[in-house]
């Protein structure tokens, strides 16, 4: 489908009709019908709205055209307002114009065969609309407003999607006749809409709660109202009066189709007499011919002849030019033969420089590979009397350990015997102890403060040690008090200076540090072996039981990771596996 399609163009017998139907109906005595129906129209002429505004006519006949909007742009529904019959029967109609109402006067409304998929409410401002035919549409519903129509006596719904009639409908008190597909009806019941007109009508009053009344009651006064005017007629008088109206349109148009024969006849006598003179004037015309023809074949003798002679020299040129191009042939056969040979020297020169430098990578490849597997087997070599070495030295290690265990062992031994011994002699030695740690104290005595010491008065350091005060000579030293300065002392001098040895603070001897306290060798003195700081030996717990500590070195590996009981059922060292081949316990003290 395409989204922008050409509008079709009519055809020319269709606008020479149109144009003839507009000029036939602005003529002075024509009747009220305009009259454009099968013109190949796709829209309304606005021409025609001018007619119908100007000349006042009543009826509109535009069926079997291509319509598919009722009023074009530029043009009001309002010019058709003296309209009381609009045949628009057989045409592409989607919809009708909102502002249909504004048709006051029309009785009659065909829009039989078309698309329309819904009425616009206006339609029921129709009040003098006697005939309303929609059959064969898309309709789904009839508008409510079809109920103040109050003339309308036929109603065709035929051939369309309505299920249901509105309830308004029985407001409608003149409808004769309503044509309807009653067999899919859903409302009202099919059994009242195969009943005929009258029982549907009934069956709307009693829904609505009104009387019903036959529309023969309600006839007189719709037709008594015909543009403001009282006439007393009845329905029959005003059908034969517009079937007259008909007929006389109909004789018209069959006068005016006698004039049209009649002019074509004139028309056909004058072609005879052009086409007459049309062959005397081609008689003469081939006289002319025939005489141009002798000529033209003179004229082709001779410029046959000259194109033989042409055609001879040509060809000999032809012959001059194919030896020319054998000749050349031959030399340029000669040529590609020894290009091709040439280039089969070039490629066979290639492929064995290709070969043979394929040949060397080949071969470079081959020693490569040969002496990365000798040093392969080399470095395996290496690698194996690496281990052998490393296995002698662990080994050599492992014996050398257990010797150091055995030694560790008799030393903690001996250890706890002179320890039993040092508790018991603890007791007597103490006091003795603790004076030589103080004499070696006064022996670490700094050497200016020796000094200042041995400057004292001898006087006065006899007269300290007389007296007991032997600690204060390190203050008169340091304040270089002498016998003479002592007896000029007064009280407040001596505070001063026993404030000042106050301030100082007690020279209580303290342990010196382990190197100064360490006594000199003697043979007197007894030698105390020392025991190894218990953090020397790192504990690790098991890798296996995570729950007791390590207690076995697997060789040759060295590895310390596993418990004694975890160790015997192991077969390879869980850190590198590698193969066990003895296991060392450890005893930690």
């Amino acid at each position: 489908m395409f989204l922008f399609s050409k509008k079709k163009k009519p055809s020319e017998d269709s606008i020479k009709r149109l144009e003839y139907q507009l000029c036939l109906a602005k003529e002075a005595g024509a009747d009220d019908i305009l009259d454009i129906s099968a013109c190949e129209l796709t829209e309304v002429p606005s021409s025609a709205f001018s007619l119908c505004k100007v000349l006042q006519k009543k009826v509109l006949i535009l069926h079997g055209n291509d319509l598919r909007s009722l009023v074009p742009k530029g043009c009001f529904i309002g010019a058709l307002a003296t309209l009381k019959v609009l045949d628009l029967h057989e045409n592409k109609l989607t919809s009708l114009p909102d502002d249909i109402g504004k048709l006051l006067s029309l009785q009659v409304l065909n829009v039989e065969k078309n698309r329309i998929k819904q009425l616009p409410d206006s339609i029921g401002d129709l009040r003098y609309l006697q005939t309303l035919n929609v059959k064969e549409n898309r309709l789904t519903v009839i508008p409510v407003s079809v109920g103040h129509m109050s003339s309308l006596r036929t109603l065709d719904i035929s051939e369309n999607s309505i299920r249901e009639l509105p309830k308004e409908l029985a407001s409608v008190r003149t409808l004769e006749s309503l044509i309807l597909d009653a067999q899919v009806m859903s409302y009202p019941p099919v059994s009242v809409c195969t009943a005929g007109t009258e029982e549907v009508q009934r069956y709307l009053c009693s829904e609505m709660g009104l009387e019903y009344c036959p529309p023969s009651q309600y006839l007189l006064p719709v037709l008594e109202h015909d543009g403001g005017k009282q006439e007393v007629d009845c329905v029959d008088g005003e059908e034969k009066a517009w079937q007259s109206k008909f007929m006389d349109y109909e004789k018209r148009k069959e006068q005016k189709q006698l004039e049209k024969l009649i002019f074509e006849k004139d028309l056909e006598e004058k072609q005879r007499e052009h086409t007459q003179l049309f062959l005397l004037n081609n008689s003469r015309k081939e006289d002319v011919l025939l005489s141009v023809k002798l000529e033209q074949q003179r004229l082709e003798l001779g410029v046959s002849q000259q194109q033989k002679a042409q055609e001879t020299e040509r060809q000999k040129i032809l012959d001059k030019v194919r030896q020319a191009e054998t000749n050349v042939m031959s030399r340029i056969s000669d040529l590609l033969f020894d290009n091709k040979r040439k280039l089969s020297y070039y490629f066979l020169r290639t492929n064995l420089s290709f070969f043979s430098s394929f040949s060397l990578d080949y071969m470079d490849k081959k020693f490569d590979q040969v002496l990365s597997l000798q040093q392969l087997d080399k470095s395996k070599a290496i690698s194996q009397i690496l281990q052998e070495v490393l296995a002698d030295q662990r080994t050599a290690l492992t014996d050398l350990l257990q010797q150091l265990l055995k030694q560790k062992d008799q030393r903690e031994e001996e250890l706890r015997m002179v320890l039993v011994e040092m508790d018991q002699k603890s007791e007597s030695n103490q006091q003795n102890y603790w004076m030589i740690q103080y004499q070696r104290l006064l022996d670490a005595k700094p050497l200016s403060l020796r000094m200042q010491e041995a400057a004292v008065d001898g006087d006065l350091g006899n007269l300290l040690c007389k007296l007991s005060a032997q600690h204060y000579l390190p203050v008169i030293a340091h304040h270089r008090i002498t016998a003479e300065a002592l007896r000029h002392m007064t009280t407040k001098d001596l505070r001063k200076v026993s404030k000042e040895m106050q301030e100082a603070g007690p020279s209580t001897p303290t342990a010196p540090l382990q190197q100064q306290l360490t006594p000199p060798l003697t043979p007197n003195t007894p030698l105390t072996p020392t025991a190894p700081s218990p953090d020397r030996f790192s504990s690790s717990e098991c890798v296996v039981c995570m729950e007791h500590e390590s207690q076995v070195i697997f060789l040759p590996c060295g590895h310390v990771c596993c418990c004694q009981t975890c160790s015997s059922a192991l077969q390879s060292c869980p850190l590198c596996r590698g193969s066990i081949s003895q296991r060392v316990r450890l005893y930690h003290g």
